[in-house]
């Protein structure tokens, strides 16, 4: 069995698109994650995936040091992730979505993942409904810091 896993860079430079062998709990290995969001520690996160009208929640496997790192850059894509996710969890009182780091991007083992036929999940682009809430994220943010 294997899973798809798409890597997100929080330099927002072009996914790119792996198939890596499951263990027996249907996830890919650690460490054929590591090298490729360049850490040794993970934390598995969770999102939703959104194309063409159609959603699947996915694990996201960050690298959980990315914070504690010399100028940590948020990683949009994968921040917008966990947003379509906490947007239907807990709607306008959700916890801060923002992930930092490069991020993995793990699909369930039976799912198969077209970036071709509609790229737009992955550009980077946040949709101008979902940029005020990610501005006032950084404003609350920044006033926490």
């Amino acid at each position: 069995m294997t899973n798809q896993v798409i890597i997100l860079k929080a330099d927002d430079s072009k996914a790119e698109m792996h198939t890596l062998e499951s263990n027996e709990d249907g996830q890919p290995s650690f460490k054929d994650i590591y090298p490729l969001i360049n850490t040794n520690i993970i934390e598995i996160a969770q999102g939703r995936w959104v194309q063409d009208g159609e959603s699947v929640d996915v694990e996201l496997f960050c690298d959980e040091e990315a914070l504690l790192k010399a100028d940590p850059q948020i990683n949009h894509r994968a921040s917008h992730l966990r947003y379509n996710l906490f947007k239907q969890q807990y709607g306008g009182n959700m916890p801060d979505p923002r992930l930092a780091g490069d991020v993995a991007v793990v699909f369930p083992a039976d799912l198969k993942v077209d970036m071709l036929s509609n790229p737009d999940p992955v550009t980077g682009e946040i949709a101008p409904e979902d940029a005020e809430i990610f501005a006032a994220a950084d404003k609350v943010a920044s006033s926490i810091d």
